[in-house]
């Protein structure tokens, strides 16, 4: 693999993908198809500059806006970051959960969905993806919940931190759970279903409180008890719903919206 200014890798020939496939989508939505599947086909790491914008001109048999029309789709996308000045250009991003974060936020605001209905989805999905990650999670990945959690009572009255921490707890079993497509999702609906982002705030003692549910969901995943790890997290996040409720009746009713 060849290596741009700054040492960065960049990836090899695209021969001539897109040539053969039938137009039925603008030609730069296909070429940015073709250059996804070219990126995950290949392996390339993230970071990797991709050819020359001539190089990939001639490959492709395109016009210069055409590529640089299906390079943009690609960045929107998550999958390239467009680096400028000397040595700059497309290079190999690999999409996040946060991607799909933003994406379904707005899809969400435009079909009026609420907070609340989110809270929903979570309360369905997490339990689940809790009962899987308990089959395999690794003692590592526990000691990164007890470290998490731990972080959490160092400061119960930073709430900016619990909120980063909460979300990172909950990210860490989805990641164990053993399939990537609910991981996706729960990650997804984690970051969707953050609180703070419609003023849910949380007092010292909910803090705590929420950190001992924790505890218990660690516990049961630690034993690889599936049942116990579905209940707890089942209860936690009942928990979670009853006091937005009681406390955030109003805010836990308004539409989602894309802020980011």
């Amino acid at each position: 693999m060849d290596t741009v200014e700054g040492g960065a890798p960049r990836a090899k020939a695209l021969a001539s993908l897109g040539r053969d496939r039938k137009r039925t989508l603008k030609t730069s939505e296909l070429i940015a198809r073709d250059l996804a599947s070219y990126i995950v086909d290949q392996e390339l790491p993230e970071g990797t500059a991709l050819p020359p914008e001539r190089e990939m001109i001639e490959s492709f048999g395109i016009g210069r806006n055409t590529l640089r029309e299906a390079l943009r789709i690609l960045e929107t996308r998550g999958v390239l970051t467009i680096r400028s000045g000397p040595g700059g250009g497309p290079v190999v991003r690999r999409p996040r959960p946060a991607d799909l974060g933003e994406a379904l936020t707005l899809i969400l605001q435009f079909e009026s969905a609420t907070f609340r209905e989110v809270m929903e989805a979570r309360a369905w999905l997490e339990p689940i993806v809790t009962r899987s990650a308990a089959a395999a999670i690794s003692k590592s990945a526990i000691a990164a919940l007890r470290e998490v959690n731990a972080a959490i009572m160092e400061a119960p009255e930073d709430i900016d931190a619990f909120s980063r921490h909460n979300r990172r707890f909950h990210s860490i079993i989805a990641e164990n759970c053993g399939n990537v497509v609910l991981q996706v999702f729960a990650e997804t609906l984690i970051a969707v279903g953050d609180g703070r982002s419609v003023g849910i705030s949380y007092p010292v003692p909910q803090v705590t409180a929420i950190a001992g549910s924790h505890a218990q969901i660690i516990a049961a995943l630690e034993a690889h008890d599936a049942d116990a790890a579905e209940t707890a997290m089942r209860a936690h996040l009942g928990e979670a719903t009853t006091y937005w409720r009681r406390r955030f009746g109003d805010l836990t009713s308004r539409p989602v919206r894309w802020t980011s």
